[in-house]
């Protein structure tokens, strides 16, 4: 499924970042295929085993960071300048052993942010590729339980910061599109993020192909890798 948005990708002429832990359900290539997204793309750190890194000691966690590195460096033969915090949970202590480990910046799971980062270890998004605005269990059921309007509550305040138009609240097509038209206007950074195994589960192809076609080939616009974007300096 990776190997698919990688596809999507390069059709699109996008750039991207895919952070791969050694081991854990959620990864969906095998060595090889890390390869070969690592010709085409940027591919990240995500720990070996995909651990809560706040949650477990600092011993743990620097084997964890300085491990995936390693490993994934030895793999491909380049170097691995990105992670990515599992959960998006991460401390001080964390981030300085990211930091510590030679890595460029780590990015988080907060949402809603369209500014140049001024913490390269603390590099949030903008969007989450993810039903909206109600909860679903698969591609054509939704999750009638307390659940449903998960969504819609957790990206309100988000929505209401940015100040972004009624429409945005309709469907992910539209606020994908109002956060990517906003960071265009203010000229800033517009960064999406998601699981393939999400797209998957939620029929979210044909949407996500939609929205790389309306923000691909602009002229206005730069597409970058996330190490890519923190090697740019937005100030010249």
């Amino acid at each position: 499924m990776d190997l698919k948005v990688l596809d999507l990708l390069d059709k699109y002429g996008l750039r991207g970042t895919f952070y791969i832990p050694k081991s854990h359900q959620s990864k969906t290539l095998s060595d090889p295929e890390i390869n070969v997204v690592c010709r085409r793309q940027e591919v990240g750190a995500h720990t070996l085993n995909h651990v809560n890194l706040s949650a477990v000691d600092l011993t743990t966690a620097r084997e964890e960071i300085r491990g995936s590195k390693d490993y994934l460096e030895d793999l491909t033969g380049k170097d691995i300048e990105m992670f990515c915090y599992p959960f998006g949970h991460f401390n001080n202590e964390v981030r300085q052993e990211v930091k510590a480990a030679g890595f460029l910046g780590a990015r988080t799971t907060k949402e809603f942010d369209i500014r140049y980062p001024d913490d390269f270890f603390s590099f949030n998004t903008s969007l989450h590729i993810y039903p909206f605005p109600f909860r679903k269990r698969d591609e054509s059921h939704y999750h009638l339980s307390k659940f449903l309007f998960q969504p819609l509550q957790k990206k309100y305040s988000g929505i209401r910061a940015l100040g972004l138009p009624l429409r945005s609240w309709l469907s992910w097509d539209n606020l994908s599109r109002s956060v990517f038209d906003h960071a265009l206007e203010i000229n800033g950074l517009y960064h999406i993020w998601g699981h393939s195994w999400e797209i998957e589960r939620y029929g979210l192809w044909d949407k996500l192909e939609s929205h790389f076609k309306y923000i691909s080939r602009r002229d206005d616009c730069l597409y970058l890798t996330n190490g890519e974007a923190l090697k740019f300096n937005p100030q010249l």
